[in-house]
């Protein structure tokens, strides 16, 4: 398929962050990221970052207190901002029993997937929750799996521990085995545990794929936390989202 190379604003709404960019092909640029809180909070400097001029926008969402704040701004800038949901994310088939309680974020990654690295694919989105989300040959978008993601352990240990501190994330690899304070053992316990656990689902939805041999199907990883089972992957595209967006709008566009 020729793919459509004019600019589409494409914006995808998190629990976490807001991220957006200019889709040309598969080409993203000028991507951006705000809290969504930050958005939801103070709508005009995400207002103020929006670049003008365009005759496409786009955006897909899984926290409806941001949808009015982003549709509108996006609005002001084109008349009709593309909405994708589970009827118009382009020529993905949908094998799932209730479509239209698939993350709309889910449905962007998987037609990303099917479109631009094919199929059977495994998409491994890594951010608020790690999400699973299997596309086969034969029935397109099948289903998948949903964890916490890296900082909601450490949230949750915290939370329901009285005597554990809050703990951030560390940011380069930590190679020992034993924590020496309750922090590092907090720490590595995700460092260690969370990519096990990744991996662990990971065979079992090849498995249950039929898959057998490495290279069999395409794990793609993307999320703002995938740097930290980024081995597991055959594929790692932190835009993931964004082109799955814009594949959408495209699709529709051209009908």
């Amino acid at each position: 398929m020729t793919i459509c190379e004019e600019s589409v604003l494409c914006v995808d709404i998190g629990n976490t962050n807001v991220r957006f960019g200019l889709v040309s092909g598969t080409r993203v640029k000028d991507c951006q990221t705000l809290f969504t809180e930050d958005l939801i909070a103070n709508p005009k400097e995400f207002i103020r970052l929006l670049p003008r001029e365009l005759k496409a926008t786009a955006f897909c969402s899984v926290v409806p207190a941001a949808d009015k704040i982003v549709h509108d701004a996006l609005r002001a800038i084109t008349p009709n901002p593309f909405r994708l949901t589970h009827n118009n994310c382009g020529n993905l088939p949908i094998r799932y029993p209730t479509p239209e309680l698939i993350g709309q974020d889910r449905l962007a990654n998987s037609l990303a997937a099917k479109r631009l690295y094919g199929t059977p694919a495994i998409v491994i989105d890594v951010g608020t929750a790690a999400t699973f989300d299997i596309v086969s040959s034969e029935g397109g978008y099948e289903g998948g799996v949903i964890v916490p993601g890296p900082q909601v352990f450490i949230d949750c240990l915290t939370e329901r521990a009285a005597l554990l501190p809050r703990v951030t994330l560390p940011e380069t690899p930590l190679t020992e085995a034993i924590g020496r304070s309750t922090s590092e053992a907090m720490a590595l316990g995700l460092v260690h545990g969370f990519p096990a656990m990744i991996l662990g689902i990971l065979e079992k939805v090849k498995f249950a794929l039929g898959i057998i041999e490495d290279g069999e199907s395409e794990v793609i990883l993307t999320g703002g936390g995938a740097f930290r089972v980024g081995e597991i992957a055959t594929k790692n595209d932190p835009d993931l989202t964004l082109k799955g967006i814009a594949l959408a709008f495209q699709d529709q566009d051209s009908t």
